[in-house]
């Protein structure tokens, strides 16, 4: 499958370096998983890296990482399980709707009914991920409606799980993702056929530009 907006080779690197909060990574992954350009690319990139290593100083993992990391980690398949099973290809993409390996894991669901909605707006939903690095977080968006105009503290992932958006940076459908940094306003607004729902990963927080959002913000946990 082909997807029209990908990661920035900086965010790649820095990835394939380790250097990426938890909150971010996670999106990273969900991503590469089903974007066969932006594997290559962090292949490319991991082989890079590995060339470097020898030239950095060695920083130890802090205790949330580990923690952040084990759990995004695949468990190994009992062994009980048929052989059949356990060489089936995964099927991230399903019915139009992408639920990724290292999501799936992560919030041990088959499906974002699952997931406890906490309602921000009338027809805005969010579900925040347990990671303790960054924030992450899911947004699902009601058909036609839109996000307040916003930018951005830091920088943002947002990789589109169902349905869609669009803003002035285009059209965004299920599997493309938005690499963001503190320089872009943007509103994204739900395409009107189907609800959005889409996974956000930042290590910052977002700056809505009206009056209204910014005095609601503490609630929404934005």
């Amino acid at each position: 499958m082909k997807f029209e907006h990908h990661l920035q080779a900086e965010t790649l690197l820095a990835y394939a370096a380790g250097s990426l909060p938890a909150a971010m990574a996670l999106v990273v992954s969900c991503h590469t998983e089903v974007c066969e350009q932006c594997r290559r690319e962090l292949r490319l990139a991991e082989s890079l890296g590995g060339k470097m290593l020898d030239s950095l100083e060695a920083k130890p993992l802090s205790a949330a990482a580990r923690d952040n990391i084990l759990s995004l980690l695949d468990e190994a398949p009992a062994q009980s399980e048929p052989s059949t099973a356990a060489k089936s290809p995964r099927q991230p993409l399903r019915d139009g709707v992408l639920l990724p390996t290292a999501l799936k894991n992560l919030l041990q669901i088959d499906s974002y009914s699952q997931l406890r909605w906490r309602k921000m707006a009338p027809g805005i939903e969010k579900f925040e991920l347990p990671l303790k690095e960054g924030r992450s977080f899911m947004l699902r968006i009601g058909a036609g409606l839109a996000m307040p105009v916003h930018s951005h503290t830091a920088s943002e992932l947002t990789l589109i799980m169902q349905g869609g958006y669009r803003d002035k940076l285009g059209d965004f459908h299920v599997g493309d993702i938005a690499d963001l940094d503190g320089s872009t306003e943007h509103q994204p607004e739900a395409f009107e056929d189907e609800s959005c729902i889409c996974l956000a990963g930042m290590d910052g927080g977002l700056k809505f530009k009206a009056l209204l959002p910014t005095l609601m913000k503490p609630f929404m946990r934005l």
